[in-house]
């Protein structure tokens, strides 16, 4: 019988600390009972007969939970839960709510086209061969950091739509548009709308290929237009260069790399919070070992704080076997990617290599922005590289304070950081395990939450216990070449090569003679067999060192110009990286 109802129904749920229960599903209840035992069971429905309380399927058989029907009507919902809960054989009861995913669906007029960022298998793709864009933007949808500074991706390409309604573009506040003058006195006249390396002037020109590049890395989201880019909220900073002309792009990479060196030198007073940049082009075959220019760039770019996203070939090459420019560099600061499709496979006509090429991202059949202010499907390994530049805009968005003020004391370093939740948050496809370095495509929102969780425990992911870096690159007449170690070591090799393989310069160094001459300012004697004036050393932070090379050898010599090849061993790790000396 119906008879166990308590007086203290309504002043229990009026202390309930939130408002009303939430939806669920009429006349279901689950129950944890005291005991699986068939006689408990049935005492209970016989004591709640009048609400008809039925079993309707064991949940958990270790924790004894249970799912019951009941009648819904005779009497008010909230005042059965309680009743139940009442119950001497029951140890807790609710009611079986209904439960929302955590994700965001912007009201873009034209999502349900883009299955890159969320594929329920429309248009005959397979469901969730998407980079989960909507459960990361429950999180953030990007644009700003915790610390108010707005993200700026540099799309360097043929050029974008400035009158397009869906992107949101950088404007260079401190230069006044078409006055002929060098205001901010950035090298660079009437760059209030980005940069244009072809005509070397502010005059960004329209074309479909950017526009559109641009849209998949941040089209402006949830503003009931279009589509909607991997970060919402980022500004475009559009800069013409895709040429097929090396110094054009050096140029155009070197506007993006002087804005943002601005930008830390000036405490963002100047210059522009770039986080990333995009080449969606190259040079199949490229070796880029005859490109030294270019590919310093990179390295220069990361040392700034910027991760650059490059588009492998359009080609079904290895490139760790044909080589490719620019995805066949070396710089630790390039993200290199290649092309999948909506049913999560490579597609056949794009490139791949185990080691040259780091992940995979949706570059098949992807709709997107596109000149005269409208939208269009494109496909190829273009479409694909600007996920990335979104992506790491992203990882920017969410990222803790604590994050982001080591970024701005180490910001190559944190860069390196954030590349590796990339690669390491990825899905593993069969496509790309043994075609990428990853084994697998974007998954955003998998990234995010290993930046988080990392953040949380305070254990950042390691990537890689030897940090090497030479600034500037290329230079003359010295360069300043850093380096940091995080494993325990009193003593590490530095040698510098020639592209014959032949040992040019012997800089290695004892770390805990080193750190007493800094602290001293004394006679740096750390340097094996090196007199002290062809070098300094300075010790830039815990584990972290630099050392200035004149460009002399080990009797003293300057040396001719070209590439040389820098090599710290430490331990048992070791790295390689390239500079160019520059007469």
């Amino acid at each position: 019988m119906y008879k166990f109802v308590s007086i203290f129904v309504l002043t229990l749920f009026c202390l309930s600390v939130f408002a009303d229960e939430t939806a669920y599903v009429p006349g279901e209840i689950m129950i944890q009972i005291s005991d699986n035992s068939d006689m408990i069971i049935e005492n209970l429905e016989a004591d709640m007969n009048t609400i008809k309380l039925t079993k309707i399927r064991l949940l958990s058989k270790r924790m004894n939970i249970w799912l019951f029907s009941f009648e819904s009507g005779k009497v008010d919902d909230s005042v059965i839960k309680q009743d139940i809960k009442n119950h001497p054989m029951v140890l807790e009861a609710q009611f079986n709510h209904y439960i929302s995913k955590r994700e965001i669906i912007p009201d873009d007029t034209s999502f349900n086209l883009q299955w890159n960022m969320y594929n329920t298998g429309q248009s005959g793709g397979t469901a969730d061969a998407d980079i989960d864009a909507t459960d990361a933007w429950e999180i953030n949808p990007g644009g700003v950091t915790v610390l108010g500074d707005t993200l700026v991706i540099a799309v360097v390409d043929g050029g974008c739509d400035l009158n397009h309604d869906d992107l949101n573009f950088y404007k260079n506040e401190n230069e006044i548009p078409n006055n002929g003058v060098d205001d901010d006195d950035n090298g660079y006249v009437d760059d209030y709308d980005g940069w244009n390396a072809y005509s070397h002037t502010g005059f960004v020109p329209t074309d479909s290929h950017g526009t559109h590049v641009a849209g998949i890395a941040g089209a402006i989201g949830n503003n009931n237009l279009g589509v909607t880019g991997v970060n919402w909220n980022a500004k475009i900073m559009p800069i013409a260069g895709d040429s097929n002309v090396e110094s054009i792009v050096v140029e155009a990479y070197g506007y993006a790399l002087e804005m943002r060196q601005l930008w830390n030198e000036t405490d963002g007073e100047f210059g522009a919070f770039v986080i990333s940049t995009n080449a969606s082009f190259g040079v199949d075959f490229g070796n880029p070992a005859n490109y030294p220019l270019w590919s310093a760039m990179y390295d220069s770019l990361g040392i700034a704080g910027v991760l650059s996203t490059a588009a492998t070939m359009n080609s079904n090459q290895n490139v760790d076997e044909v080589g490719d420019m620019p995805t066949a560099c070396d710089s630790d600061y390039l993200i290199t990617v290649t092309n999948t499709t909506n049913n999560d496979t490579k597609n056949g006509s794009a490139a791949f290599g185990l080691e040259t090429i780091d992940l995979g991202a949706p570059g098949t059949h992807v709709y997107s922005t596109n000149y005269n202010n409208g939208y269009t499907y494109k496909t190829g390994t273009s479409m694909a590289a600007p996920h990335l530049a979104g992506a790491v805009a992203m990882m920017f968005s969410v990222a803790s304070e604590e994050f982001l003020l080591e970024y701005e004391a180490n910001p190559a370093e944190k860069c390196l950081e954030i590349k590796q939740y990339l690669l390491d948050g990825v899905d593993q496809i069969p496509d790309l395990i043994s075609a990428t370095a990853s084994g697998g495509r974007l998954n955003i929102y998998n990234s995010i939450n290993l930046m988080l969780a990392a953040g949380v425990s305070g254990d950042y992911l390691p990537v890689s216990p030897i940090k090497l870096s030479n600034y500037p690159n290329p230079f003359n007449p010295a360069t300043t070449i850093s380096f940091s170690v995080t494993q325990t070591s009193s003593f590490v090799t530095l040698e510098i090569y020639n592209l014959k393989g032949q040992k040019v310069k012997n800089l290695s160094v004892s770390l805990s003679s080193a750190q007493q001459s800094i602290e001293g300012f004394g006679k740096i004697n750390s340097i094996t067999s090196r007199p002290s004036t062809e070098l300094r050393m300075t010790q830039a932070g815990s584990n972290t060192y630099s050392v200035v090379w004149n460009g002399t050898d080990d009797s003293g010599k300057h040396v001719s110009s070209g590439i040389y090849l820098y090599k710290l061993k430490s331990g048992n790790f070791e790295k390689t990286r390239k500079m160019l000396l520059m007469k």
